[in-house]
């Protein structure tokens, strides 16, 4: 089953700029069991910033991940809310 595009939250990772940083932020993804929908990873301000789409399950399921990476250690910062102005309409059920 496909979920619209409005249906997906998206997360914006700051992390160090270490050899494996981006597998450890997939780990905290994977482990959570989030379905990522789209990646991109650049260099920048002397780390990697990672973007993750992420198919939207719920409030708690979308704190509980960022919970999790902001306890990652190779994060050093985290926003994360609905993805572009695709969130669902005032009043609209999930």
């Amino acid at each position: 089953m496909t979920v619209p595009n409005y249906k997906r939250r998206l997360f914006l990772v700051g992390a160090a700029d270490e050899p494996d940083a981006l597998v450890r932020v997939l780990n905290v993804v994977t482990v959570q069991q989030a379905r990522l929908r789209r990646i991109e990873a650049e260099p920048a301000d002397g780390g990697l910033a990672i973007r993750l789409e992420i198919d939207d399950a719920g409030d708690h399921k979308a704190e509980a991940l960022a919970r999790r990476l902001e306890a990652c250690p190779v994060v050093t910062g985290l926003a994360f809310g609905w993805r572009g102005s695709l969130a669902p309409a005032a009043g609209t059920t999930r």
